[in-house]
């Protein structure tokens, strides 16, 4: 092969390797928008259940485990989708 084949092939190689990285980066920043909007859709519609200071341990078990039973219950009803 001569020089010329040569380097319009390494030129080749190069321009489909960096449409797919671009492809890669774009791919990336969709998942991340993708990710903020459904972030906020679901910390509308869900509350964390966090621990208090000054509540006990026992108390907070308990409380939590009323509040994924009740979200357990109505999973048919919630319309969250865990994507990642």
């Amino acid at each position: 092969m001569n020089s010329i084949t040569k380097t319009i092939l390494l030129c080749m190689t190069l321009s489909v390797f960096f449409a797919l990285f671009q492809l890669l980066l774009k791919g990336e920043n969709l998942r991340k928008n993708e990710k903020n909007r459904t972030g906020k859709i679901q910390s509308e519609t869900f509350q964390t259940t966090l621990r208090e200071e000054k509540e006990s341990i026992p108390h907070f078990v308990s409380r939590f485990k009323a509040k994924s039973f009740e979200l357990w219950q109505n999973s048919d009803k919630l319309k969250m989708e865990i994507k990642y």
